[in-house]
This record gives structure tokens, C-alpha cells and sequence, in this order.
């Protein structure tokens, strides 16, 4: 899977997270309480699921993952790889290769996938309505980007109406293929420090850094 694929499951993952239960609510006051609790959340982190689909709805690819989130910083490790963005640098580590990528993100490149700013720009970009579910348990809401031609079709999301707290959801692309993510663990408050973000080359020695800044 290409790393800004991942990267923007994993920021549409921490969009959920940050979302206020959509019951009792229309979407503009689901999506005005979505910045401010993420803006107040003091770190999040999570572990999930990643699995990816071909067009014949064929499993094809299933990752598990860690992410860590703190105001426009962002950790997230997956099987394959693992990323860190300091708000400024990122550098990501492919593991199969001991290669790690040094870049700085232009504006328009870390839109795409950072978790801060797809959060701060939700009502912007997308438009959300609640769905039928067939379960009293559930909830379930569809986004739809507001631009034509991204990479994004569409998101389902299943929300959990005991917790209403995010279960799982379905990102569809353009090219008709689509990635189910299924969390496990969320935790709010963590206070990481800023070395949570930044590439260790002490931990990785036999890695080679490749600077393309």
C-alpha cells in the first residue's frame, strides 16, 4: 500500500475519533464540536486494523497499526512501516529496506494526509449524513467529499451507540477500491513529548537516511 494511502486512513481514523456522538445532532454541530474536542485532547492514541480490498471486494492487503496524535504532530506504525511528523520534517521508515525517506512536506502535500488539518478542515470539505442501520447498537453516517477528483469516493462509519464511540469504518476511493479499519484501543490525554515525533537514528543504526528535503 503506497504510504499516503495509509497515511490518509490513518488521519480519516483520527477524524472519527474526535467526533461527538451524531445522534440528537445535524451535522454542522457534529462537525463544530469535532475541532474542539480534538484541539483539547492533549494526545490521542490508538491501535487498529487496516485491511485493504480489491475491485472484486477480495481482501488483498491487512496491516495492524499504531498512531499517535498531538496537535499538526503525528507518530503511526504500521507492519511495514512507520512514520514520524514533526510539524515541520517527516520521515518515514520502510522496513523491509532499513531506508528511511527525509522530507518536508510542502503545505499542499501534508493536507492530504495529516490528521490536524483534514480534522480543521472537516466542514469544509466534506458533507455528512446519518444512514439506516439494521442494528439498535449501531449508528452509521456517510462522508462525501465536497471536491470532485480526490482520492476519496466516500466513508462509512459504524459508531458504536453504547459507547458512541467510532467501531469501524470503510474508506472508498476513486479507483473502486476500499480499506475497512477496525479499531481496538483509544486513549485520550497522553502529553507526549515532542521526541515522540521526531526520527531516533539511535534506534534504528543499521537504517540508511535518505535526505530529499
Amino acid at each position: 500500500m503506497k504510504t499516503n494511502r495509509i497515511l490518509l486512513c490513518c488521519s480519516v481514523l483520527f477524524l472519527l475519533l474526535s467526533m461527538e456522538p451524531l445522534h440528537a445532532q445535524n451535522g454542522t454541530q457534529a462537525l463544530d464540536k469535532v475541532v474542539g474536542k480534538f484541539q483539547q485532547s492533549n494526545g490521542i492514541s490508538a491501535t487498529f486494523t487496516l485491511t485493504v480490498f480489491n475491485t472484486l471486494n477480495e481482501p488483498v492487503e491487512k496491516q495492524n497499526g499504531t498512531i499517535k496524535l498531538s496537535g499538526n504532530k503525528f507518530y503511526w506504525n504500521t507492519t511495514s512501516m512507520t512514520v514520524w511528523y514533526d510539524g515541520l520534517q517527516q520521515w518515514a521508515y520502510v522496513k523491509a529496506t532499513e531506508e528511511v525517506n527525509l522530507t518536508e512536506p510542502t503545505t499542499e502535500e501534508i493536507a492530504t494526509v495529516n490528521p490536524y488539518i483534514l480534522i480543521n478542515n472537516y466542514k469544509k470539505d466534506f458533507y455528512i449524513k446519518t444512514l439506516k442501520s439494521k442494528s439498535s447498537k449501531e449508528s452509521i453516517a456517510e462522508l462525501t467529499p465536497k471536491k470532485k477528483g480526490t482520492n476519496i469516493d466516500h466513508i462509512i462509519i459504524i459508531i458504536n451507540t453504547t459507547t458512541w464511540n467510532p467501531s469501524s469504518f470503510k474508506l472508498y476511493y476513486s479507483d473502486r477500491t476500499y480499506s475497512i479499519i477496525n479499531l481496538s484501543k483509544y486513549a485520550t490525554d497522553q502529553n507526549f513529548p515532542d521526541s515522540t515525533f521526531v526520527f531516533n537514528k539511535k534506534q534504528y543504526p543499521k537504517a540508511e537516511l535518505i535526505d530529499l528535503r
